[in-house]
């Protein structure tokens, strides 16, 4: 298009001057004989390419940041992880002061839910809270569907048998909103069960007398039961 204009122009007679002013005159009306038209249409389609390429980047960060599941450990140490849909720990929080001193001790940040759970029942940091006796309680959140809740408390809890006695690993798999509700009132999960267990026949019975009652007798409250060690299958 543009070197037909500019071979009519050379076959034109008439002034240069003239001529530069035609040529500026059909560069402005045709946005420079449809170049800027052409180059415009190319930025539209980088611009497109770069908006899609961040969204593809935005939702894998949005896959990777967002949790899809929580594991909380009890001990003494309250502490709970933070998990993806892709099986990783993106954080782990203190639920109170010994959980919270003991989180700055261990990084766990992307490892795979069940090698973060030996590594934090592995650590020094934890080891004072795990005399003879010590009962270690697990709880599972979430997980998106019950087969894959119930695989992360299984190999949870195959890590967990490894470390201490079974009989003194309890465990749960609730939603969340047992969770929030247990979170409310300052409660692991199998004592707020054990607290709504003995409302029944005690309206009266405040979070403070639950946290008074022996661990033994939480595992019978809370109805919560020993799971088959896990380990291999």
């Amino acid at each position: 298009m543009d070197n037909k204009i500019r071979e009519a122009f050379d076959t034109v007679q008439a002034p240069e001057r003239l001529k530069r002013k035609t040529r500026a005159y059909l560069r402005k009306k045709t946005f420079d004989y449809g170049r800027n038209v052409r180059q415009r249409r190319k930025m539209r389609q980088r611009l497109a390419g770069c908006l899609v390429s961040l969204a593809l980047v935005c939702t894998g960060a949005g896959v990777w940041f967002w949790p899809s599941a929580s594991i909380s450990v009890d001990i003494n140490p309250s502490i709970e992880l933070k998990v993806n849909a892709l099986d990783r720990v993106i954080v782990l929080e203190g639920r109170n002061s010994d959980g919270i001193d003991l989180v700055k001790q261990i990084d766990v940040a992307g490892m795979e839910y069940d090698d973060a759970m030996q590594r934090i029942l592995l650590s020094s940091g934890l080891e004072p809270y795990l005399d003879e006796g010590s009962m270690i309680t697990i709880t599972v959140a979430g997980g998106g569907t019950e087969a894959h809740a119930e695989q992360m408390l299984s190999r949870v809890l195959c890590r967990a048998y490894n470390i201490a006695q079974e009989e003194n690993v309890l465990y749960c798999q609730v939603d969340w909103e047992t969770v929030k509700k247990a979170r409310a009132v300052n409660l692991c999960i199998p004592r707020y069960l054990a607290w709504q267990h003995l409302l029944q026949t005690d309206p009266d019975l405040t979070p403070e007398d639950v946290r008074q009652i022996p661990k033994e007798e939480i595992r019978v409250l809370a109805q919560v039961k020993i799971l088959d060690n896990p380990c291999g299958k």
